[in-house]
């Protein structure tokens, strides 16, 4: 084999793993009928909902490659942003560049466009992910796009995604010209164990692997992820990496079951502005950015933020915080700092927002100048994280073909 076993877990549950073909699992395909079937439908709305890591994501990409090109998709993710973002969004990804001061121009620039797309062709297809996560003006413009009408017909076809609670959202105050277009709801449903068997043999395969997760492995990684396909990709992929051979054995799987039982929770930011809840991210990366710009991982709306504010690095042994010369200044605890080691329950002040620390490592406080002054050497500049985080914006679709942002 010309990799070790963690190089094949990454290969195949990794990242990279969405290159792969998809895989024809006959729940997912049922997902994928149910949101074609909005073209049939006079309602042409339509709710996909399911637990995290339940596959949505992959579900609303399958269906829309199988669109015809003719067709003009935007996908967006709702989670924390405010009407204008939304919307602007909205209308970057059906190929305007509009500078637009108000929400209501991007409404009215979108209801021009889709006038002239059902005109001409068919109603645009709008996607939005995360409708839970969505801020209330934000909301308020996605009833708005789901009133317009042309001819006595919908001049946007929706697709909505959420977690389990997505449809307490859309019985919520003001979204009834959402809720009464949205009669058709669809549930992912959790993978069967014979599912989750062939998803697993099926993208080993893809890399012309085989023989490496013996059945009764599969069983237990399916019970471990509760059926779903993001979790089983995170776990196969552990297993392989603390296999000590091919094919993985049932003492590998209790290693990883020990090793996951003892590691710690990973850092959580709760991020309030002037009292309110508005985001909680769990850490999955090793730097996290923070500030007003779209490309920043974390989004602090306000005059008073910086584009890219300050910068988060999560070690094993620490969670550093370093300010980018914002022009305001970060605060923690009322301290005004450049760099600083956080600790749980420690709360950073940016313009009007509030960020709580949870669960952020012990640090030997012996290393906090080793951690700053090694980690501020080696720390890109402001305008190479910008390059790096422009290229890793999601890929959107616009008349049926995938470009970058």
């Amino acid at each position: 084999m010309p990799f070790n076993d963690a190089q094949l877990g990454e290969l195949v549950f990794g990242a990279s793993a969405d290159a792969l073909p998809p895989l024809k699992l006959q729940s997912q395909q049922d997902a994928v009928n149910f949101l074609r079937s909005i073209f049939t439908s006079r309602r042409g709305a339509r709710l996909l909902y399911g637990p995290a890591l339940s596959g949505k994501s992959t579900i609303v990409r399958r269906f829309v490659r199988t669109l015809s090109r003719d067709v003009a998709v935007a996908i967006v993710d709702g989670s924390g942003l405010a009407a204008k973002e939304f919307l602007s969004r909205i209308l970057a990804q059906f190929g305007y560049d509009a500078d637009l001061s108000v929400a209501d121009e991007h409404l009215r620039f979108i209801n021009v466009f889709a006038i002239q797309q059902t005109q001409a062709v068919q109603s645009p297809l709008i996607v939005v992910e995360n409708i839970e996560n969505m801020r209330a003006g934000a909301l308020h413009a996605l009833s708005m796009l789901a009133s317009m009408m042309f001819q006595g017909r919908f001049a946007v076809r929706i697709v909505l995604t959420g977690g389990s609670e997505a449809p307490l959202v859309l019985k919520s105050e003001g979204m009834a010209p959402i809720s009464q277009r949205t009669v058709s709801m669809f549930k992912v449903a959790p993978l069967s164990p014979i599912e989750a068997m062939l998803y697993l043999h099926g993208r080993l395969r893809a890399c012309g692997v085989d023989e490496v997760l013996p059945v009764y492995v599969c069983g237990g990684l399916n019970v471990m992820s509760r059926g779903l396909p993001g979790l089983l990709n995170q776990h196969a992929k552990g297993v392989l990496g603390q296999a000590i051979s091919l094919p993985v054995s049932e003492a590998d799987v209790r290693r990883y079951q020990k090793m996951e039982r003892e590691k710690p929770p990973a850092p959580r930011l709760i991020v309030t502005n002037i009292g309110e809840i508005v985001e909680e991210y769990v850490f999955n990366e090793k730097k996290v950015t923070i500030g007003r710009s779209s490309l920043a991982d974390i989004v602090i709306y306000g005059e008073h933020a910086s584009k890219f504010h300050t910068l988060l690095l999560l070690y094993a042994d620490a969670l550093i915080l370093v300010d980018l010369n914002s022009t305001n200044g970060t605060f923690v605890n009322s301290v005004r700092v450049n760099s600083t080691i956080l600790r749980s329950n420690d709360i950073i002040s940016l313009a009007s927002h509030r960020i709580k620390v949870l669960d952020a490592p012990v640090a030997d406080l012996g290393t906090h100048y080793e951690i700053i002054t090694s980690d501020t050497s080696k720390m890109k500049t402001l305008t190479e994280m910008r390059q790096q985080k422009k290229r890793q914006q999601l890929r959107f679709v616009s008349g049926g073909k995938e470009r970058e942002l």
